[in-house]
């Protein structure tokens, strides 16, 4: 039951996050790349602050390997500043419900290349059918954004790079996680990414239009998200299975963006492309 109830706890918090920042992106239209530069680290730096109450609930408890959790939190914070630059970028150009599908690269990036090598998680033939399905659905849906057969805007490329990123961050979060514990682990690799956005945002000399209540906003849902997340993997344990069954959000997004943001564009297709996605998703719990 607890299990279910984590679930059902990222599914809300994973759709309300990226709908609410694809509204904010194309609503405040003075906010250019820079701003949404900004956004990441002001919204990172939230996330980072009310996860200190996170050893409230999981005692915090450092271990001796610094070196590994060093390069651990150096990986969660480069790759993790990547991914949220792109993609905060790229969602002012790219619908939600694409976004969230293409982003969901990550998937097949964790579960063959990453969490079976590092980190020992087993992988079944089934799995990877469901992942080759996942991809499959990514290109099906990509039809707006190809400037050529084999080529695609550069917002969509953005898009794609940042599901990539975050999946050597989701993998690398997991290893420090298993290095130090659920609590420390998260710790260093959220505030490893808010201090690699707050360098970025300085050399950048980013600034936004952005009013606080939406920077606070944005932040709240960003924390909610990545909160429902670590809980699931700290409850299910296995980053291969929460990787595939997570996926199904790319659904509740199309379905909640055609509704509340009007991205009804070829909708036909994006819902097959879900379903294609749910497919894979089956196969690969």
């Amino acid at each position: 039951m607890l299990i279910l109830l984590n679930y059902l706890f990222y599914f809300i918090a994973a759709s309300a996050s990226p709908l609410q920042r694809r509204w904010l992106a194309t609503t405040r239209r003075e906010a250019g790349p820079q701003g949404q530069v900004f956004l990441a680290f002001t919204t990172t730096l939230i996330v980072a602050v009310l996860g200190l109450f996170i050893p409230l609930f999981s005692k915090f408890e450092l271990s001796d390997n610094y070196s590994q959790i060093t390069i651990l939190g150096i990986l969660c914070g480069l790759f993790g500043a990547g991914f949220f630059i792109a993609s905060y970028v790229a969602q002012k150009h790219v619908e939600a419900g694409v976004s969230s599908l293409t982003s969901n690269i990550y998937t097949p990036i964790t579960i063959i290349l990453l969490a079976t090598s590092f980190l020992g998680e087993k992988l079944s033939l089934q799995q990877i059918f469901g992942t080759i399905l996942l991809l499959f659905a990514i290109v099906l849906i990509s039809k707006k954004h190809r400037t050529g057969k084999f080529t695609f805007d550069k917002y969509f490329l953005m898009m794609l790079g940042s599901g990539i990123m975050l999946g050597i961050l989701l993998t690398a979060e997991r290893a420090l996680q298993k290095t130090t514990g659920f609590s420390a682990g998260t710790l260093i690799s959220w505030w490893s990414q808010a201090i690699f956005l707050a360098i970025i945002t300085l050399i950048t000399k980013s600034k936004s239009s952005y009013s606080p209540k939406d920077v606070i906003t944005t932040g709240f849902l960003k924390f909610l998200q990545g909160l429902s997340w670590v809980t699931l993997i700290f409850t299910v344990g296995n980053l291969s299975v929460v990787s595939a069954v997570t996926t199904f959000k790319v659904v509740i997004i199309f379905i909640a963006a055609a509704i509340f943001l009007k991205e009804r564009e070829d909708l036909s297709k994006k819902i097959f492309g879900s379903l294609i996605a749910v497919t894979g998703l089956l196969l690969m719990k």
